[in-house]
């Protein structure tokens, strides 16, 4: 998913509102990239992770315990930090091929602040 700017002299005659969006349109495409490259590790160290659940939960994760059955916090297991990381993955698809498909009108447009 790369952006294409075109030539560098083109950019320099768009006006200050336009090159304005385009920066912000850039950071916007940028961000996308970077969630997707984090989902990306996540998945790689839920690939790597071994379930070690020996709670109640029966392999749902971890849990630590504080006094007699109170549950305070728990970790996901493997499969769900892999279910969610593919779930957010093809979110992640959805928007950037939103964000492509509007390109033009995101880069014409003052962004708002």
């Amino acid at each position: 998913m790369a952006l294409n700017l075109g030539p560098r002299d083109r950019v320099t005659t768009l006006p200050k509102v336009n090159r304005r969006a385009l920066r912000k349109y850039g950071e916007f495409w940028r961000a996308l990239q970077l969630v997707g490259d984090a989902l990306a590790e996540a998945e790689k160290v839920a690939a790597k992770s071994t379930d070690t659940g020996q709670g109640k939960r029966g392999g749902k994760g971890v849990s630590a315990k504080a006094g007699a059955d109170a549950q305070h916090w728990s970790v996901a297991s493997p499969d769900e930090i892999s279910a969610s990381a593919k779930k957010a993955h093809a979110s992640l698809k959805v928007m950037a091929s939103s964000a492509k498909k509007w390109e033009a009108e995101l880069v014409s447009r003052e962004w708002r602040k």
